[in-house]
């Protein structure tokens, strides 16, 4: 067999895999993460309800990669806070809530490079800094100076 042949029967079967959804099978998605559904996904970026105590642990860890990695780290942390929190849900509120939490994550990111950036404006994401500077930080609260 070829390569061009190889290639074409993966197509095929993919487009075969695909088609399960028109004939009443619910869609498996090859790539994604096993449990979450794309069954009546739609538009699965918007905010929606998540639990608070989940939330706070996910701007905790926000903090804690910028004081003990200024701001960058590997992710599994984060990773595997969203992905316990999102198994405890119906397979269809999965991809939503998984989303909600990476954007809380992203923006209370973004809020304490901003706070730091503030403080040092030579500072960038993974340069050192004086941690001491966030200890005047208040988790999801803007403050003007």
């Amino acid at each position: 067999m070829t390569i061009t042949q190889m290639v074409q029967n993966r197509q095929q079967q993919r487009i075969g895999e695909l088609s399960q959804k028109n004939q009443g099978k619910p869609h498996v998605n090859p790539y994604g993460v096993p449990g979450m559904s794309l069954n009546d996904g739609g538009d699965y970026r918007k905010m929606v309800p998540v639990d608070e105590g989940t939330a706070r642990q996910v701007r905790q860890i926000a903090f804690a990669h910028m004081k003990k990695g200024y701001g960058v780290s590997d992710g599994e942390d984060i990773s595997q806070v969203i992905r316990n929190y999102t198994m405890s849900l119906a397979p269809e509120q999965r991809l939503s809530a998984s989303w909600t939490l990476n954007e809380i994550f992203h923006s209370e990111a973004v809020r304490l490079g901003e706070f730091v950036h503030q403080h040092d404006p030579d500072w960038d994401w993974g340069k050192p800094f004086d941690v001491s500077i966030l200890d005047g930080y208040r988790q999801g609260v803007d403050l003007q100076a």
